[in-house]
């Protein structure tokens, strides 16, 4: 086994071969290596070390340089593109739809304790409420897979709905806007499955956007920029245009 130190951090380099390979390993410094080329320029670092590495495992003559750099960099794509080629859209979605539903089939909810199937549904409603609009959407995921009663409630639209009146209410004091502006921008969101990728993701009408803590505004939006997806690389990839053609 060799190792080639490029940086001042030897220690780190000797910790990562050994976790690589316990073997007994030999050192050496580009000052070492007869005719290594040297780098001069800051960005061809990753390039140098590739190559290094290539030549001392294949015991090649070093017949490089910096000039090189551009050839090679195309090179090492070929190659990299030859032997591990990219996935095309319609794979990477089958692949994300496919590792969804075997997370959703390994998942083993907590069975629910005695008190939670004796307390007041209300009850524990109203817990769970404060539970969301205190910690924000993120709190939906991790109570429905806390137990199949949290689940059954933060998973109902109504709950989902006034969660977010909570949140809405907790940011806009509305008495100070009409009473049509409030029909317009006191709305619920939906929950939609993005058309490109197959994600569940919150689907909020242009207004206030948050991520459902209470007191916690992001902003304002008058437009939505990628309507009905998910992500900006969902709507481009689905053959979206760019949203603002003037910039």
């Amino acid at each position: 086994m060799f190792c080639m130190f490029v940086s001042f951090n030897i220690v780190l380099y000797r910790k990562l071969a050994q976790h690589v390979c316990s073997d007994t390993w030999d050192e050496y410094s580009a000052d070492e290596i007869p005719g290594i080329p040297k780098q001069h320029c800051s960005n061809n670092c990753g390039v140098f070390v590739l190559m290094y590495a290539l030549y001392i495992v294949m015991e090649g003559h070093f017949d490089f340089d910096e000039s090189d750099m551009q050839v090679l960099r195309h090179w090492w794509c070929i190659v990299l593109l030859t032997n591990y080629p990219l996935k095309s859209d319609a794979e990477r979605k089958s692949l994300r739809k496919r590792m969804r539903t075997q997370r959703a089939e390994a998942i083993d909810p907590v069975p629910a304790d005695d008190y939670l199937t004796t307390m007041p549904p209300e009850i524990l409603r109203q817990i769970l409420l404060k539970v969301i609009t205190e910690d924000g959407d993120v709190a939906f995921l991790r109570l429905s897979l806390t137990c199949r009663i949290f689940k059954e409630i933060v998973s109902n639209a109504k709950f989902r709905e006034q969660a977010h009146y909570i949140w809405l209410d907790s940011v806009i004091n509305w008495s100070r806007f009409s009473e049509d502006y409030k029909k317009e921008f006191r709305v619920p969101y939906s929950l939609t499955e993005c058309p490109e990728c197959g994600d569940i993701f919150k689907d909020c009408p242009p207004g206030y956007v948050g991520d459902g803590r209470k007191g916690v505004l992001r902003g304002f939006y008058s437009t939505i920029d990628f309507p009905g997806y998910c992500s900006a690389e969902c709507h481009f990839n689905a053959g979206g245009e760019f949203p603002y053609e003037n910039i």
